[in-house]
């Protein structure tokens, strides 16, 4: 989860030198934005939980990556510190559910109610 974040970290640590060059900042904002938009349309069609959280990740970075450059280094640092937090319980939860129905494949999971009544 460290590894995947150093970009926007990078970038974040890097700011003053990048609000030197507003072409680089569009190009942090587009890049971003795109990665946005790509990995989210990606993970729509997954059926694996662990490939749509992960391509969840990959766009929510994204989403930092355009806040950065779109000059909100507030937004993209706050983003960056709370999206470590959920995510990770999110990989709890998911890890949950899948011991509780043996399978990864979203579309296996129905009727998780009866096999997770107390969670």
């Amino acid at each position: 989860a460290t590894m995947v974040a150093a970009g926007v970290y990078l970038v974040a640590a890097l700011f003053p030198l990048f609000l030197a060059s507003k072409t680089a900042l569009l190009t942090v904002a587009v890049i971003g934005g795109f990665t946005a938009i790509f990995a989210a349309s990606i993970g729509l069609v997954q059926t694996d939980i662990k490939r749509v959280l992960a391509y969840s990740t990959v766009s929510q970075l994204g989403y930092m990556m355009l806040a950065l450059g779109c000059g909100g280094y507030v937004a993209g640092v706050f983003h960056l510190m709370t999206h470590a937090f959920f995510k990770a319980l999110l990989f709890l939860a998911a890890g949950s559910v899948i011991h509780a129905v043996h399978t990864q494949n979203i579309e296996e999971m129905g009727g998780l109610w009866k096999k997770l009544k107390l969670t």
